[in-house]
């Protein structure tokens, strides 16, 4: 009988394309994979590894949500992994801080400075969930200031990887430079932007437009970033426009209620990175419609609204997702006594969340759906804007440690004993 033989002598190409196989929502399993022996490490650190995982999975992998569990002063946000049995990164509450957006492995929050003034400042964060890293970006000047007891859902800001605009795929620039945008209105006429570096460490200069005062008010969803383009969810059914390139800040009008009847509409990176706004119109529950609309600027700069799809949730969502009042219209105030509402979405594919409050009893709940494919599943006990935190990320020791484990093929049978397990790696 031929001895068999040992895990050393097994081709690294053999051992990447099983490695390649371990489930993309659990990156400690990168990590304990690393742990085995040398030469698994030294593949799992390769740059060529990551690139061909990026290719075979061709987008980030959904880790888990971010949302708001205390709305007002001190504030607290909570993580809360896709896969349950995650420990990295693991379920935790995040007390003092509001979570603002979540993109490009990054999560931002605002804190609030203590204060004696009636004027609140607050100050940025951005926090990495994989590992764990925190940085606090210096104070604008002048700084963001609240006024007390204002509603603190109303900042508007994004994070992203500092090369977003030139086309960076985000499979290799995970802990590299980033950028965040920032709206604030300075008067009830005005809105401004203006950007922090993390290259520079410095915030630019102010760039504004006109902008009704009721235009600037309702939380929303994380900004959808098409191109070299930002779009942030504004009051009701208008958004702002924001060209990372020219710096150039802008204000699109609602869509005319033949296109959409619903009372707010979320912008939405589609798998192609197109553009699309998505929003639920009003109903009897049992006609209720999530909403897939397109807006295309002709040489005129005149938009063209189109109504491209019109789902039933009714027929999407379980059987008693919209139970409750037999009259209840589903409507689009997550915080009134209304019903359904597109509180996230995750950049760049056909996922969007909705949440759903019914008016006569305490259940609420959102749901992650999937528009090609129509399927649904709930994802949270509550009905709050979700941020959607996605990684290429793998969590792995240094490939240059010296910490050997066994390396015997008993670790490598039981690697494809779990994978088969699983379902996750399939012969023929």
């Amino acid at each position: 009988m031929l001895p068999q033989p040992e895990l050393s002598e097994l081709p690294d190409d053999v051992l990447g394309d099983i490695l390649l196989r371990l489930p993309p929502d659990d990156p400690a399993c990168f990590l304990r994979a690393s742990l085995v022996c040398k030469s698994w490490r030294r593949i799992l650190a390769d740059p060529e590894f990551h690139r061909t995982r990026g290719a075979l999975h061709r987008r980030p992998s959904f880790l888990g949500i971010l949302y708001v569990v205390n709305k007002d002063m001190p504030f607290c946000s909570r993580f809360v992994p896709n896969n349950p049995t995650s420990r990295r990164p693991a379920a935790r509450d995040l007390p003092g801080w509001l979570v603002l957006d979540c993109r490009h492995g990054r999560a931002l929050f605002a804190t609030a400075s203590p204060s004696l003034s009636p004027w609140v400042t607050f100050d940025f964060l951005v926090w990495d969930p994989l590992t764990d890293e925190q940085r606090r970006l210096p104070r604008p000047s002048p700084p963001p200031t609240v006024l007390g007891g204002a509603n603190f859902l109303t900042l508007k800001a994004a994070v992203l990887c500092a090369a977003a605009a030139e086309g960076c795929d985000h499979s290799g620039c995970h802990g590299g430079a980033f950028i965040v945008v920032f709206l604030s209105a300075p008067n009830c006429f005005t809105l401004s932007a203006r950007v922090y570096s993390s290259e520079t460490g410095n915030w630019s200069k102010l760039t504004s437009c006109v902008s009704p005062f009721d235009y600037h008010g309702s939380s929303g969803p994380s900004a959808a970033l098409v191109g070299d383009t930002l779009y942030f969810h504004g009051r009701k059914k208008h958004a702002f426009k924001y060209h990372l390139g020219t710096e150039h800040l802008s204000v699109i009008d609602d869509p005319p209620p033949y296109v959409f009847r619903g009372q707010s509409i979320c912008p939405m990176t589609m798998e192609d990175g197109g553009l699309r706004f998505t929003g639920v119109e009003d109903g009897l529950k049992s006609s209720a419609c999530l909403c897939l609309c397109s807006r295309e600027e002709g040489q005129d700069e005149v938009a063209q609204w189109a109504q491209l799809r019109a789902i039933e949730l009714a027929v999407l969502l379980p059987d008693d997702a919209l139970d409750g009042n037999p009259s209840a219209y589903v409507s689009c105030n997550v915080y009134g006594s209304i019903n359904a509402k597109v509180v996230g979405f995750v950049d760049g594919t056909d996922v969007c969340f909705v949440g759903v409050r019914m008016m006569c009893s305490d259940n609420e709940a959102v749901y992650f759906f999937e528009l090609n494919s129509g399927r649904a599943r709930k994802v949270l006990e509550d009905c709050a804007y979700v941020f959607p935190y996605t990684s290429f990320c793998i969590p792995v020791i240094e490939a240059n440690s010296t910490r050997e484990g066994p390396s015997s093929l008993n670790k490598l049978k039981m690697l494809m004993r779990w994978l088969l397990n699983r379902r996750i790696f399939r012969f023929g």
